[in-house]
């Protein structure tokens, strides 16, 4: 039996029906990911299994005893919230020992707790300190430590990383796989950040308007993905997507290919498959992407990825090749075909 059961959950905010019959099994030690679009439902799923949202239909099951209508105080799970969320007249020991300071627990127990904390965060020094005196990062490592004091059964994180900068995400989001292995702890994290889904994550849930696209490890949804939805939102640049023109071998029914922008490579415009002029060439340093406006029908526009630098120029004609083996197709519904 799973550690944490979601059956048939469903959520209504009047006639909008925002969450729509939910099933999922959680293991206990999973690190599970909630990815998809803004207003797709992920941090309402995750204010569900809390308790900061009623269920409207459906049940939730944790350790085999169903929690649908249990207080959220009485739940065992711990959020980190988006905002930090800390008092800000309390020094970072108090901030993090409050809801065992609330539960009447020794004195005792609760300093050790925090010290542990502390010193897997790298807080220590800073525990007399008020939030005021920290910076964003040292403030959303205080609230994640307020949740590890309190040893929940459940870790759940509502876009932890959102408030921080680009170099502070990276920093945090290592700090959080490292703290996740070393307590061996359940998590569901909620992002919109693909590349924190694909990088924490062992199983990725992706979701769209209140339903769940795909299930499975970031490797299987980025090499084998459910559908064109997935295949689009699962990658960095996304995958491309054009028209099917029977010019290859593909399943049935097949009306429109996917390619990955690393799987095309530049080639001679006379010998190519595809020919195009270059739009806008993005040199990043380890990789290159060229943005290409195919010479067809359709004037689909297209992304190569390549691992070295190019000497293709916007406006320049060039040939675009795809690696045999690497295409994906969908039917007219998006339904991934094998």
């Amino acid at each position: 039996m799973s550690y944490l059961q979601l059956n048939g959950v469903e959520k209504y905010y009047g006639d909008f029906h925002a969450i729509k019959g939910i099933d999922l099994s959680i293991n206990k030690g999973e690190f599970i990911v909630f990815v998809g679009p803004s207003g797709c439902g992920k941090s309402t799923l995750l204010r569900m299994i809390a308790g900061l949202e009623d269920i409207d239909a459906g049940e939730l099951v944790l350790e085999g005893k169903t929690i649908t209508d249990t207080a959220p105080s009485k739940r065992d799970l711990a959020m980190v919230f988006q905002s930090y969320a800390l008092y800000p007249h309390m020094t970072v020991e108090e901030n993090m020992s409050f809801a065992l300071r609330i539960q009447k627990q020794d004195p005792s127990i609760i300093a050790e707790k925090v010290q542990r904390a502390a010193a897997k965060l790298n807080l220590t020094e800073h525990l007399l300190r008020t939030p005021k005196e920290l910076s964003g990062g040292q403030r959303q490592r205080v609230a994640i430590g307020r949740a590890i004091v309190r040893s929940p059964k459940v870790f759940l994180f509502d876009e932890p990383l959102s408030n921080l900068d680009a170099a502070l995400r990276g920093q945090t989001r290592v700090e959080i796989a490292h703290l996740h292995r070393e307590l061996d702890a359940t998590s569901i994290y909620v992002t919109h950040d693909q590349v924190e889904a694909m990088t924490l994550a062992d199983r990725v849930v992706v979701l769209q308007a209140g339903v769940i696209e795909q299930v499975g490890t970031p490797m299987e949804l980025y090499d084998t993905p459910a559908n064109k939805f997935v295949a689009q939102f699962i990658g960095m640049p996304q995958m491309n997507i054009l028209p099917f023109d029977g010019a290859m071998e593909a399943p049935a029914d097949a009306a429109e290919i996917g390619i990955r922008p690393e799987h095309l490579s530049i080639t001679d415009a006379q010998t190519s498959a595809w020919r195009g002029e270059v739009e806008m060439v993005e040199s990043l340093g380890n990789e290159t992407l060229i943005h290409i406006n195919l010479d067809n029908a359709t004037l689909s526009r297209i992304i190569v990825r390549q691992y070295q630098r190019t000497d293709a120029k916007p406006g320049a004609v060039v040939g675009v090749n795809l690696h045999t083996g690497k295409a994906h197709f969908f039917s007219e519904q998006g339904h991934a075909l094998r």
